[in-house]
């Protein structure tokens, strides 16, 4: 049975504040074992960086086991700008992953520690925290680098994580420095938020000596896999994290040589709102053509009397340019009806598991008509309608394909509506409640209609990098 985990530091007796947003985080290799002389255990510092007392839960999950049934421990209270050290989050002689869950203001991160039997610390290694920011997206590839054996008695360990919803199915593969593959191909299936370990045919060289090896692994759903070095000295260890690719978004700092300061004047988009949805500011401040950092598909609107139209590419989103705003030219003292947008979108890859904001309709009063939000890992659709009231279903989305997204809020019918053509056939639809009383545009205040968003919200929103928008209407219809 588990025991609690040992804290290190001074527990304050103080009640426990539930968070607003919690969010979980993975300690993908936690143990508590011996081997030869050396006993091995992972460590947790879990800090409070905020100015209140802030509480976590942690979860043992153990290797094949399925860790929807696991019941998380009792709420432990961090003190405002404290840090604790967990020291037993595992069984003696076991190993697994271990889950903890808290506001979004905690820090966690963790080391494997190799103590002598005197319980000297011989050595340490960094384990990270795996979240929404690190993970391997479904299908996604992890390459694990610099696998080696550089003496004899060095081990090799290996482990994937499932954090998908659902059982994964996973492959590995292994390769030495010069291409060639070692082995066959390993496949092993992956209960739902699962640690699997991964044997690898590492002895296939027999007992040579290698380095810079290389795993690749693949899974069905949201994965992190990882490698383990074991050397044969006493606490000589090294943690192998997925390696980084060059398929990103980043431009070589040749490349930003110029001339002008491509810069572009705020929209409010991508700060966040007491709403919660994450996908912008009150949409006041903007302007029509104007995006949340460098210049981004250029161009502006064509306006008439209560329509905006943009022919082509208006935004498609990039680190340091992820969102843009357009202003409605609506006509302060005309009671609307309805106001519709429709634009073309392309889902190139996910970028999360989690959300990716798209769009929202605002006023400048702080007032939300909706906001579209798409889960990765569910292909799931939501529709903030502001107040915590909300429309959810299990959406058509798919990596790779092109959309027509047309929203039609309604202040006659009072309501919100989705409908999503594909190859300009209806596919998905989502209705909710028209919250906000009216359509109107009082004197002195704005409509924006805002598209993606300019920053990671609540660790949990995410820019639609690489999607594209285009071929912009709007049309607002008074009674």
């Amino acid at each position: 049975m588990l025991r609690k985990p040992v804290v290190l530091g001074s527990l304050v007796l103080a009640a426990a504040l539930v968070p607003a947003h919690a969010g979980t985080v993975y300690i993908p290799f936690a143990t508590q074992q011996q081997i030869g002389q050396v006993r091995y255990r992972t460590e947790v510092v879990v800090s409070n960086a905020s100015q209140v007392n802030r509480s976590f839960t942690t979860a043992f999950i153990a290797s094949g086991r399925d860790g929807r049934d696991i019941t998380p421990s009792t709420a432990v209270t961090v003190p405002a700008n404290s840090t604790f050290v967990l020291t037993n989050v595992a069984p003696a002689g076991r190993e697994g992953m271990l889950e903890v869950t808290g506001a979004p203001q905690i820090a966690v991160s963790a080391r494997l520690v190799a103590l002598s039997k005197s319980g000297k610390i011989l050595g340490s290694t960094a384990i990270p925290a795996v979240g929404s920011a690190n993970l391997t997206v479904e299908n996604g590839t992890a390459q694990i680098q610099g696998v080696a054996r550089t003496a004899a008695g060095m081990r090799q360990r290996f482990g994937v994580v499932n954090l998908g919803d659902g059982t994964a199915s996973c492959s590995a593969s292994a390769y030495r420095s010069n291409g060639a593959a070692i082995g066959n191909v390993v496949r092993l299936t992956a209960p739902p938020r699962s640690h699997s370990p991964l044997v690898l045919p590492l002895k296939a060289p027999g007992s040579a000596l290698f380095t810079d090896a290389r795993v690749e692994v693949t899974c069905d759903r949201p994965f992190y896999a990882y490698g383990l070095l074991v050397g044969p000295e006493a606490g000589r260890t090294a943690f192998l994290s997925p390696s980084g690719t060059l398929g990103s978004l980043l431009t070589a700092a040749a490349g930003l040589r110029g001339d002008g300061d491509g810069g572009g004047a705020g929209t409010g988009a991508g700060n966040g709102d007491s709403d919660g949805d994450g996908t912008s500011g009150d949409g006041g401040d903007g302007t029509n053509g104007t995006d949340s950092g460098a210049a981004n598909d250029a161009g502006s609107p064509v306006i008439g009397q209560d329509s905006l139209s943009f022919a082509g590419t208006f935004l498609t989103p990039r680190p340091g340019s992820s969102s843009r705003a357009f202003v409605l030219p609506l006509r302060t003292g005309v009671r609307y009806r309805r106001i519709t947008v429709d634009f073309d979108l392309y889902l190139n890859k996910w970028q999360t598991p989690l959300f990716h904001a798209l769009t929202s309709l605002r006023r400048n009063d702080k007032t939300m008509y909706y906001g579209l939000i798409v889960r990765g890992d569910r292909a799931k659709t939501i529709l903030d309608l502001s107040h915590e009231q909300m429309a959810r279903s299990d959406g058509p989305w798919k990596q790779g394909t092109q959309y027509h997204v047309r929203m039609i809020t309604d202040a006659g019918a009072r309501t919100v509506t989705l409908r999503l053509f594909k190859a300009g056939a209806l596919v998905h639809t989502v209705t909710g409640r028209m919250v906000p009383k009216d359509l109107n545009l009082p004197a002195g205040r704005k409509m924006t209609v805002d598209f993606g968003i300019g920053k990671v919200a609540d660790g949990a929103y995410f820019p639609a990098f690489g999607w594209r928008y285009s071929n912009l209407g709007v049309k607002a219809e008074p009674f």
